[in-house]
């Protein structure tokens, strides 16, 4: 009951959901790779990765590569990195990985979960598109509304007995 209301307001996948939220870290034709103890690497450049889970490191659970992503393939990793089974976990696999870029269904705009972490996401400028970016903004509020919404209403039904107006 706790997550079907959590879900139909946004705030945690249907035990149904097969889609999952991770962060991009290479596309094809890049190289990635993390050795213990050092930063996640794109073509030899290190990331500055600040969305990092408090307390997690870059990849010291789970070093890897370097491995070049393949065209038309992703490689992605969770922001919670001790408690993420993303690419690196999937290195072994017929899929070695990487992630079809058909497979994606969509960009994650706000963080919504822990409350107190809730934020919009930026859009890195090559990708930004200013509707998706203005309505990006109203998204922790609506969030909030469609929480409110059903508890004003069962208050105010409590408090008339079931009754309405008219």
């Amino acid at each position: 009951m706790v997550q079907d209301f959590l879900s139909f307001i946004g705030l945690m996948p249907s035990s149904k959901e097969k889609d999952l939220i991770k962060r991009t870290i290479a596309v094809g034709g890049d190289t990635v790779e993390c050795a213990k103890g050092g930063p996640v690497k794109v073509n030899g450049k290190a990331l500055d990765e600040p969305y990092i889970f408090p307390g997690n490191t870059a990849c010291d659970d789970k070093p890897f590569g370097p491995f070049k992503v393949p065209e038309g393939k992703i490689w992605v990793m969770g922001d919670h990195r001790q408690n993420s089974l993303d690419s690196r976990y999937h290195t072994d696999e017929a899929t070695k990985g990487f992630v079809p870029v058909e497979d994606v269904v969509g960009r994650a705009v706000v963080v919504a979960w822990p409350i107190n972490r809730w934020a919009t996401l930026p859009v890195p400028d090559t990708f930004d598109q200013p509707g998706i970016s203005a309505a990006a903004g109203l998204a922790p509020g609506a969030v909030g509304i469609a929480g409110a919404l059903p508890l004003v209403l069962w208050r105010r039904r409590r408090l008339t007995g079931g009754r309405t107006a008219g």
